[in-house]
């Protein structure tokens, strides 16, 4: 891989090692809890593979180019650093990614031919565009809303939320949501140090 860095994209390598990066998804899952699934910010929708590698697609492009294409925004996105992802649209999960294949750094990021989740935690979506990964907002409840997409809350969010009239449909605790992720990607929870950034290896 390329370790050359400038503010424009630089031409794709093949990373024979994984790149660890940051991402966010969102999340749903079933009525009970007990299935769930990251789903891409942005994108066609797709939940992430189950134990198995993610692969990007072009849908934008010319068709045949490479992916991810240098000319184009394709690839699997992720960031340098996750303070980059706070104004991401309803956040619902945080975690490393390992990236690897065809890679195109930019000047935030990257863009990846394929990826799998390293270690991932619920957020406070709240929480998360207020302050960061780093401050309070404990998730305590999921709140599962119709068509089954999941927002993670910590306590005085759920309170506000429900002040100001936001239908949180069916609440779930979220420390049971968040086993269930873990053990369906089969992957470590990313854990908090405290006054700190959390740590991309737990």
């Amino acid at each position: 891989m390329s370790t050359i860095r400038t503010p424009l994209e630089t031409p794709s390598a093949l990373a024979t090692e994984p790149i660890l990066a940051w991402r966010t998804w969102t999340l749903a899952g079933s009525r009970e809890g007990d299935d769930v699934r990251l789903l891409p910010i942005a994108g066609d929708g797709k939940p992430w593979p189950v134990r198995e590698p993610a692969r990007a697609a072009c849908h934008r492009g010319p068709r045949h180019h490479v992916v991810p294409g240098f000319a184009c925004r394709c690839g699997l996105h992720a960031t340098h650093a996750p303070d980059l992802l706070r104004r991401t649209r309803d956040p619902a999960v945080l975690g490393t990614v390992a990236l690897w294949g065809r890679v195109v750094e930019h000047e935030h990021g990257f863009r990846a031919e394929l990826g799998y989740p390293q270690r991932l935690r619920l957020v406070c979506y709240l929480c998360f565009w207020r302050w960061g990964e780093g401050e309070p907002g404990t998730c305590e409840v999921v709140a599962r809303r119709l068509g089954g997409r999941m927002v993670p809350l910590c306590r005085p969010h759920l309170e506000l939320s429900l002040r100001y009239g936001y239908r949180v449909g069916r609440l779930l605790p979220a420390a049971r949501v968040e086993h269930t992720l873990l053990s369906t990607y089969a992957v470590d929870v990313l854990r908090m140090v405290a006054g700190r950034s959390p740590s991309p290896v737990g």
